[in-house]
């Protein structure tokens, strides 16, 4: 029942998330080979406040549950660490948090 409100909220926020940044490109590519698109990483900071836990909690745990991750468009293996998360942060406008 918990994952259904998660993904219901998941799928709403990625909507909202790409009408409000952008929808286009690779959402991230492993190892390194490219950045997460805006919209991925607005998704996970609506999902950290949504779940209220610290960006490294919630990273940890979305790991563990890939159909969320899916329905922002990434796997745990390309799922990015949480200081590149909070560094995100600072190329997005305040406006669109």
């Amino acid at each position: 029942m918990f994952i259904s409100r998660i993904f219901h909220f998941t799928a709403k926020t990625v909507s909202v998330a790409k009408n409000a940044v952008g929808g286009q490109g690779e959402v991230g590519a492993p190892g390194g080979g490219g950045g997460f698109t805006d919209y991925a990483v607005v998704s996970l900071h609506c999902l950290r406040i949504y779940l209220e836990k610290s960006n490294r909690v919630t990273l940890d745990l979305l790991s563990e549950m890939p159909q969320i991750l899916g329905e922002i468009g990434l796997t745990a293996a390309n799922l990015l660490d949480h200081s590149t998360l909070v560094k995100a942060f600072d190329r997005i406008k305040m406006p669109v948090w």
